[in-house]
């Protein structure tokens, strides 16, 4: 019993490090805005979705207001430059289609407003606060993969959901679950599966992500007018859907039970694999 005791309390410690640091960074972001906006503000968003991603993991171990709390503030720090992002995104893409030129975003373009940076530092060292009061009591192994796999579940849910209707909406909406299954994959690394989940959603991800800039761009060149371009989206959307299911085939070929049973027993008999999990990046 001292035993699984000490070892729930490592597990809980590390779980919540890892969470303090991406808080923490977050605030070192914004405070780098200015000098490197488009670098910097990438890698907020990275950290607050890999920040709600990890928190599915540790789900039972945090009072609901608490976690509720904790995932909004980090929703609205991904969010508060994101109006800037897709002006980014869609820039770098308007280059590379007949009949809608270059607008690229200044490299020295303010970041919004000031305003906007004044208010996601304060929500910054809100987060810290709130992170830094989470204890995680009790979280146990058996936690951390049912919330795995239930973000393994969640994942394949949406992709028959786009197999039924090939969507912008529907598309946008599976790339959360990947997402999360990337960052989950990321931090359970080196336990069995992981690494190769990490890639395979790592891919769809990718591709689910270039799909969702192609439909920014397609609303850009409808209001263009520009027809070649439109012609040229199409095209490229059309090529990229089953490029999209063929990463899906790879993530989601397992048996989300057989998934949890392969976890269970990799902590069982591999300790020295556990105790390399879950360590910031």
């Amino acid at each position: 019993m001292t035993e699984r005791t000490h070892s729930g309390h490592l597990l809980s410690r590390r779980f919540h490090l890892v969470l303090l640091h991406l808080a923490e960074e977050a605030r070192r972001d914004l405070n780098a805005v200015a000098a490197r906006p488009e670098r910097t503000i990438h890698a907020l968003r990275t950290r607050m979705k890999n920040l709600r991603s990890l928190l599915l993991l540790v789900k039972p171990r945090i009072p609901k207001p608490a976690r509720k709390a904790v995932a909004v503030l980090a929703g609205r720090l991904k969010d508060s430059f994101s109006e800037r992002r897709d002006a980014h995104v869609i820039a770098v893409l308007r280059a590379k289609f007949p009949g809608l030129g270059d607008s690229a975003v200044p490299r020295n373009a303010a970041p919004q407003n000031s305003g906007t940076n004044t208010s996601a530092k304060a929500d910054a060292s809100r987060l810290i606060q709130m992170v830094s009061k989470l204890g995680l009591d009790g979280l146990t192994w058996a936690d951390v993969f049912e919330g795995y796999v239930r973000s393994y579940r969640a994942g394949r849910k949406a992709m028959k959901a786009c197999e039924r209707e090939q969507t912008a909406k529907s598309f946008h909406k599976w790339r959360r679950p990947v997402k999360e299954m990337f960052y989950q994959s990321q931090v359970l690394q080196p336990l069995d599966g992981m690494k190769h989940r990490r890639g395979a959603a790592e891919r769809l991800s990718d591709r689910l992500g270039k799909m969702h800039d192609l439909d920014l761009l397609h609303v850009a060149a409808k209001k263009s007018r520009a027809k070649d371009a439109l012609k040229e989206i199409a095209k490229q959307q059309r090529a990229l859907k089953p490029a999209i299911f063929k990463a899906a085939s790879k993530l989601f070929s397992e048996r989300p039970r057989e998934i949890e049973r392969e976890l269970a027993r990799c902590v069982k008999f591999h300790p020295a694999l556990t105790e390399q999990a879950v360590r910031q990046a």
